[in-house]
């Protein structure tokens, strides 16, 4: 047998360039998967031969490359060091990598619930946090009086509460002051994007202001229609903050009340549809169609856990950084809010993929399931912001509620 090639490097994981006692050194955090929840420190020399690791490339393939490239002279023997550190520290696509998956996902079967992953604090201190989104400058104002005036739905930020907090409180509002449902249909972003358009968890998940309890009724009725693949990578719920941060404003929006939630996150639909409507791809229709039936009747209200743009060079883009690029992105965004404000998920899904999804939006799959089940709701767009990403980059979100269409009955 002749050289085997290198192992891939990780593609989920994000690499930021760092001065470091006034040497260029490169960070990489695990941010999606965690199977490493520290700072990994590479040195120039690990970070180059790390981004030339595509599973096909051999030890001498890697030399070559960084000779020509670089003008630099490495040796095999080098390189194999380097790899084998990578691999050790679980950079890279290898045995140990696959192993440590494993072992997490079995980990995380065996739990009762979905643990609090993302919100740190007691419950005094996140609601204490929460008060303030509210009540800032930035927020909806502090929640007020029942109003007889009912939603079906809201769509809400997944970005963390430090940069969007306040924009969350336009669509937890109106959820608290005008929802009495006792059944939310949570749909979050499989940022890992697995082989399964909806990822099902039985699983509650924890809070800090408390457990928020899975239906299992409703789950029950997915898995009697749908099979056990609702539940293929179910790990995912582990790594994943979109939910969990949707759960935290629930118990926050609604303290004393009842409810039981379904979460659900969403892999990108392009898997099965390509850029075609995903209404042509019997995978994602069969549970759209198992999640009606499954919550007919019940008094449901679905809320989508979703962001919109990502931009600039963190997300692959080889752009600058300027007004140019906002004002691009901006244009996009709206165009696409204005489709979900007419509730019409097949015109949204047009107005992301029709340029190939060149603004990255994480929320395209997501949304457009929000949308489908929220049956030509009238949405309104309470508030639209973006937010720096310290890799270099940009991320948009907004907040949304939906009311039911009032349909007139021609006698």
């Amino acid at each position: 047998m002749g050289p085997m090639p290198l192992p891939a490097f990780r593609g989920s994981l994000k690499v930021i360039p760092y001065k470091h006692e006034g040497k260029d050194v490169f960070i990489v955090l695990d941010h999606q998967e965690q199977l490493f929840e520290h700072q990994i420190v590479l040195p120039p020399l690990a970070f180059v031969v790390a981004t030339m690791l595509d599973g096909r490339r051999e030890s001498a393939d890697v030399q070559k490359e960084i000779k020509e490239q670089l003008k630099v002279d490495v040796t095999t023997d080098e390189i194999e060091a380097v790899v084998r550190d990578l691999e050790h520290h679980l950079i890279l696509e290898s045995g140990k990598t696959r192993e440590r998956r494993r072992q997490m996902a079995d980990e995380f079967s065996k739990l009762p619930a979905r643990p609090s992953k993302f919100v740190e604090g007691t419950a005094l201190e996140v609601t204490g946090r929460l008060d303030g989104y509210f009540a800032g400058d930035a927020g909806a104002g502090k929640i007020g009086a029942r109003r007889e005036e009912p939603i079906s739905g809201i769509l809400a930020p997944h970005i963390d509460f430090n940069r969007g907090g306040p924009c969350y409180t336009f669509a937890y509002r109106e959820l608290a002051e005008r929802c009495d449902a006792d059944l939310y249909v949570v749909l979050g972003v499989a940022h890992l994007s697995p082989p399964n358009p909806f990822v099902v968890t039985s699983k509650d998940y924890e809070t800090p202001l408390g457990t928020v309890t899975t239906d299992r009724e409703v789950v029950a009725a997915l898995e009697k229609r749908l099979g056990k693949r609702i539940y293929d990578h179910e790990p995912v719920h582990r790594s994943e903050h979109s939910a969990e941060f949707q759960a935290v404003f629930l118990k926050h929006a609604r303290p004393a009340a009842k409810f039981t939630v379904v979460p659900i996150l969403c892999s990108a639909f392009e898997q099965w549809c390509g850029v075609s409507s995903p209404s042509t791809a019997a995978e994602v229709e069969d549970v759209l169609g198992a999640i009606r039936e499954a919550i007919g009747g019940r008094k449901a209200t679905i809320v989508a856990g979703v962001d919109f743009a990502h931009v600039g060079p963190v997300f692959g883009d080889d752009v600058e950084i300027n007004q140019e690029l906002i004002q691009w992105m901006m244009a996009g965004d709206t165009r696409g809010l204005q489709t979900i404000a007419e509730g019409n998920a097949e015109a949204f899904w047009n107005s992301v993929v029709s340029d190939g999804n060149k603004r990255h939006v994480c929320g395209l799959s997501a949304t457009y399931a929000a949308l489908r089940l929220l049956d030509a709701a009238d949405g309104k767009i309470h508030k639209y912001g973006f937010a720096p990403d310290p890799a270099g980059g940009i991320v948009s979100f907004a907040s949304a509620s939906f009311a039911p269409r009032k349909r007139i009955i021609i006698p």
